[in-house]
């Protein structure tokens, strides 16, 4: 992959970096041997891969924070992919750090999809979505587009931001419920089972 990006470095090049232990330095030697597009994989629920207790904007997060720290973050463009599924999520992805998101289920599903995986195992599609002509489906994935691209406006509008790209890593205008929740009843200290606040 190297020897194909030193003999043509106008190729842009995109590295799939499953969101697990360690993608943080995976990311941040990939942009640093001049990759230019790396692709952040979470689950389909918006989880980590191999912790489903971590949730992908933490993922967002911290490698676009390592790339900050590294003076590198401005010569790449980060993608980001999984549990995707609303326009507020485009949103908060790209607060967390991301360029720009991959949108694939909620396609599927703007196409009446039922998401029963049955075209996985080599069955009939119930909805018949293989048979939809082209111009309804380009019709069905711009409505949606169109719609989350109004939503999106919409949010920038209340944020004072005309253009998206300024979101990217503008944390502070976020709110995320782990640091509310500490702000609000971390000072109270730890609630027994069977006390009462007075």
């Amino acid at each position: 992959m190297y020897a194909v990006i030193r003999k043509d470095p106008s190729l842009l090049i995109s590295v799939r970096v499953p969101m697990a232990e360690g993608m943080e330095e995976r990311s941040l030697a990939l942009a640093q041997e001049g990759i230019a597009i790396i692709h952040l994989e979470g689950s389909m629920s918006g989880l980590f891969l191999d912790d489903k207790t971590r949730y992908i904007k933490d993922g967002i997060r911290s490698v676009h924070r390592k790339l900050v720290e590294a003076n590198i973050r401005d010569t790449m463009t980060l993608l980001v992919s999984g549990g995707i599924s609303l326009a507020e999520h485009v949103a908060k992805s790209m607060l967390c750090g991301a360029d720009g998101v991959f949108v694939d289920f909620p396609a599927l599903i703007a196409l009446e999809c039922r998401m029963c995986r049955r075209c996985t195992e080599g069955l009939s599609c119930p909805v018949e979505i293989d048979q939809a002509s082209a111009g309804w489906v380009a019709a069905r994935v711009v409505n949606l587009l169109g719609a989350w691209h109004n939503q999106l406006l919409e949010l920038m509008g209340a944020m004072g931001i005309r253009d998206a790209r300024r979101l990217r890593g503008e944390v502070g205008r976020a709110m995320f419920f782990e640091e509310l929740d500490e702000k609000t009843f971390g000072p109270m200290g730890d609630v027994e089972e069977g006390c009462e606040l007075e």
